[in-house]
This record gives structure tokens, sequence and C-alpha cells, in this order.
């Protein structure tokens, strides 16, 4: 890309050494600032491990597809990891395991690495949209320093959503310098094509492009086609193959409801002042959310005001359709999948609206600026003051799972997957008291849910508040435990492949432990019929049915099993032995 001097610097940029210094700054070397000081107060990020009861686990740490193998290769390939088809985002973590030897440092490092450029890459697109270089900086840091950006930096499952935006904004950028010397873009349309292989949520990029050519071309149907016509068709490509590999996922999407609108509008003006930070806490109702209902409604009709203020009634009028309908255009995936509604107004689902946002406030506030400077750079500093406090305060949530969980309990309307991630929490660091803080609190909250789902508190809370003096070793608690596992609905229970796995490992061996075989292979028996647990689990269960029923080849078999899941594990092997020693039934 062509450097540029910025010789326009504008009112904003005062006089004096400040403005001395963007004249001799170029576009590259400003955009290189922006980089290096968007990530700075994410830095802390560096010393957080994985947050493997919330994606990293199924991402990275449990992912038994982790592996950089052919054959891990073409199952990732072929195949969803959580229900969304992110094939480029699982190879490149793939890569990162295989660097950084499970060593969380390195892949936060990625992380960091490609916020940094994405913080680049948004200020270009801002002087591309004409903003002057000391205003593209200040409001790409606004933009980059505000504190919902914290859960997308610190989670490295959210590699999808770092991985698809820089690439989307490399494609916007290319397309606009395209636009600008009238020339088609085929790497902008390859980038958005690659963009949606990250995360599909890229995907109404081209009709961003659209707009965008619209504007600069508003009667010029046939240039607007020729420019836009290869990202539309990698578009239209990426849109297919995404639905190709997720159309039972996406039959699950739904029509937009009030409260999804709701939610749209909290994330709107979340995405100037977030006024409450919790990556669980649900969506209250409308009364309990009002305060930023109201500021949602007022960032939206100043946006408009002011781009009727500053480019007059015809041109202004233009400019607020162009960025609304790319503002909803970029919801859509977010608002059609319920998102809203279940979650708070992260950027794990909105960096592309967010950045609509800041944009429209830069184009459309630009002469506002200008024309009051002394009033803009101190609200500028104070509103990055506001973010880089509550950011240093907020960023250690995401630097363990416990703490993000217990934080997120903390509010009595809490939704059960943070409940079922504390007392997970527990299991995995061998923590009862969590486990039992984990059922109380299902319990305690069961009467206040409605249908099925209080059956699940309640069957929940119950088996969690037996399986916490179970791991202590209390006496007889194993016993109950078992009694509870004999009758228990595993529907019924979240996180059944660890709570359950767990209990009928403890309960198993407590009477197998008595010299109780027939108990224990009752309960082995019920846990396979159940499917209650995950591979190893299963496998390892297997073996010990087959053992304690005498049949070698089923008990061979499911130690083998084990050790394929969990290569080198000491019990698994030790059993193995004792099974191809047997001389019981085959």
């Amino acid at each position: 890309m062509q450097e540029e001097k910025n010789t326009d610097v504008g009112k904003l940029e005062g006089t004096g050494r400040f403005a001395m210094f963007f004249r001799t700054l170029t576009d590259r070397r400003a955009a290189l600032l922006a980089a290096l000081l968007a990530v700075l107060p994410f830095l802390p990020t560096l010393g957080y491990g994985f947050l493997v009861e919330w994606d990293d686990g199924g991402f990275v740490t449990g992912n038994p597809h982790i592996a950089l193998t052919r054959e891990n290769l073409v199952h990732n390939l072929t195949t969803n990891l959580q229900g969304v088809y992110t094939p480029l985002t699982t190879l490149w973590l793939m890569v990162d395991n295989a660097l950084f030897r499970g060593n969380p440092i390195g892949f936060h490092l990625v992380n960091l690495l490609l916020y940094a450029g994405i913080a680049g890459l948004f200020f270009l697109i801002l002087r591309r949209l004409r903003l002057p270089s000391a205003a593209a900086l200040i409001l790409t840091l606004l933009w980059a320093w505000n504190p919902c950006k914290i859960e997308t930096v610190a989670w490295i499952a959210e590699r999808k959503g770092l991985a698809s935006t820089f690439c989307a904004f490399w494609a916007m950028l290319l397309f606009m310098r395209g636009c600008r010397r009238n020339r088609v873009s085929y790497a902008a349309a390859l980038l958005a094509f690659i963009a949606v292989f990250f995360k599909p949520w890229v995907l109404p990029l081209p009709g961003v492009m659209i707009l965008y050519a619209w504007m600069l071309f508003p009667r010029d149907f046939r240039k607007i086609l020729r420019l836009t016509g290869f990202p539309v068709l990698a578009g239209i490509a990426g849109a297919a193959a995404v639905y190709a590999m997720t159309f039972h996922e996406l039959s699950g999407t739904r029509g937009i409801t009030p409260a999804d609108l709701a939610g749209f509008l909290r994330y709107t003006g979340a995405a100037f002042v977030p006024l409450s930070l919790n990556p669980l806490y649900p969506v209250a109702g409308f009364s309990g959310m009002l305060p930023e209902l109201i500021l949602g409604g007022v960032v939206l009709a100043a946006l408009w005001t002011a781009g009727f203020a500053a480019f007059g009634r015809k041109y202004g009028l233009r400019l607020s359709l162009a960025f609304s309908a790319a503002l909803a255009g970029v919801a859509l995936p977010v608002l059609s999948s319920g998102n809203f509604t279940n979650t708070n107004y992260a950027d794990r689902y909105g960096f592309l609206i967010s950045a609509v946002l800041w944009s429209w406030a830069g184009v459309a506030g630009m002469r506002l600026f200008r024309r009051f400077p002394s009033a803009s750079v101190p609200a500028a500093i104070v509103l990055a003051a506001g973010y880089l406090l509550a950011g240093a305060v907020y960023s250690e949530t995401f630097s363990d799972t416990t703490l993000l969980f217990a934080r997120a309990v903390a509010e009595e309307e809490c939704p059960a997957k943070a409940i079922d991630g504390l007392a997970l929490s527990g299991l995995n660091r061998d923590r009862p008291e969590l486990v039992e803080l984990g059922g109380a609190l299902f319990l305690e909250r069961a009467p206040r849910q409605t249908g099925p789902k209080r059956g699940n508190y309640e069957t929940t809370g119950t088996l969690l508040v037996l399986l916490a003096p179970a791991m202590r070793e209390t006496p007889g608690a194993k016993e109950k435990l078992g009694a509870l596992l004999e009758r228990i609905d595993s529907g019924r229970v979240y996180s059944p492949s660890a709570f359950l796995a767990r209990a009928y490992a403890l309960a198993v061996d407590a009477r197998a432990m008595r010299g109780d075989r027939d108990g224990a292979v009752r309960l082995l028996k019920r846990q396979l019929d159940q499917k209650a647990g995950e591979a190893y689990s299963l496998a390892f269960a297997s073996g010990l049915y087959g053992y304690l029923t005498g049949n070698k080849e089923m008990a061979v078999a499911g130690w083998k099993q084990a050790l394929l899941a969990k290569p080198g594990d000491e019990r698994a092997q030790r059993n193995l032995l004792a099974a191809e020693a047997m001389h019981g039934l085959e």
C-alpha cells in the first residue's frame, strides 16, 4: 500500500509538536503505533492459562483431534466444532499446539498479535473514510480499549473471532482502496471468503462493501456491480459451504423477537459506554436493563443527528441510511441465533458491529470534533481513562475459570451455565468445596425455575451435594452416591459426561472395595447404557465391566480403548495387564 503523508491534520490535531508529529508520520507508521498502543492493556493476558471449562477445553486441552496429523486435518476439515464450521480456526490452533506444546502463553501471544493487527487495520479503514490521522488514532484506541474487547482477546477459544475479523478488516481495506482507484479487488474477495472459515459471522461483509460503493457512486449501479461482484460471489460461496456443513445447526435459528432487539440496543450503547460487565450474565427484563436501553437509543439518535448536522439533509440521510443498513446487516447473524438474549454484549459476538458504530461516529462526528476540539480531546481522554480503569479490574476475570464463574454466580439471576461451570472447575481441580457450592446453588435456585428446567436444577444439585463428600472420602458418602446413581435420570444432569463419570467411578470403586461385585456391575451397566461419561471414562468402565463379569475380550478391548483416549494412563495399563492374564469367559 502506498504510504501517504498526512497533511490534513485539521484543528483536532492542534499545533506545535503534536501537529508536527502527525504531519511527518506516514499512515503505515501510524497504523503500527495504533497496533502497539492497542494491545498494551491486554498484556497481562500473557500470564493467563486456558479457560478449560469454558471452551478452551473443547478447542484445545480436551480436543482429541488437536494433534497435527493427516487424520486430524481430514477430521477437522469435514466436521463441525461445537456446532460451527470453523476449519481454519481449528487448523491454526493445531499449529499453535504443535509449536507451543500446550503452553498457553504461546496461544495468548498469537491472540495479542492478531488483535494488534486488527487495530492497525481499523486505523487504516478510518483513514480511508477521510478521518485525519490524529482522530483516526484516537478513535482506534478508544474502540480497542473498550473493556468489552477483553473477553475475545483473553479467551483462546475465541481465536475464531480474532482471525475472522483480521481477514474481514483486511478485505474491507483492500476493497476501499480498489473503489477509490476504480479497480476490482480480487484479493478483497479472497480474504472475505477465507474469513468465513475462521468464523461465519463475517458473512454480511459483502453487503457492507456494497453500501460503501453506493456511498461513493450513488447513481452508477453498473460500477457498483462491477466493483462488488467478486466479493458478493465469494460471500455466496462461503455461505453455501457453511450451510452445507452446518445446516442442522442453522435450522435452530429463529425469528427475531423484541428481546433480541432490546439486546441489540443494549449492545449499541455498550460499544461506547459499558454500564455493566459480566460474561455470563443473562439479559434481564426490560425494566432491569432500562438504563442500557436508553443509552443505546441515545447513541443511535446522536449518530443520526451528527450525520445531518455535519453533511446536511441530503447527504446526511444517505450516510445515516448506509451505516444503519450496515449495522443491521452485520448484527443479523447474531440476532437470528438469539445470542443477544443469552449473553451480554461482550464483543465476542460483535467486533464488526462495534467497528461499524465507531466508524459511523468518526465520519458523522468529524466536523463537530473539528469545531469543538477543546471539548473533544478531554472527553476522549476521560473515556479512555474509564476504559483502562475498568479493564484493569475486569481483565483478571478471564485469568481462570474459577474466577470467571464465581463472578457470574454472584448475580442472583445467573444462568445455569455459570453454576455448572463453577462446579466443573471444582471437579477438575479437585476442590470439592466448589462442587458442593455449585450443588447448593442449584438447589437454592430450583424453586424459581419453571418447567423441565426446575427438575434439571434439582437433579444436578442433589448429585453435586452428594458428589462433594464422596470426593473428600467422607465415610458413607460413596454408598449414598451409588444409591442415587441407581435411580437418577442422567438426562436431567448438566455436564453429565463430567459429573456422572466421576460419580460412577467413585461409587463403583467403593462397592468393589467392599466386595459388592454385583452392585458394582449393576452401576457399570447403568453407566454404559446411559453413556454417562466421555470417551475415556466409558472405555474404562467397559473394561472394568468385562473384568468383573469374567469377559476377558471385553476387558482387554475396553482398556485398550481407554489407552487410545488417554495414552500412558497408568491405571489403564495396569488393568490391561491384569485383563490379559485372565482365564475367565471369552
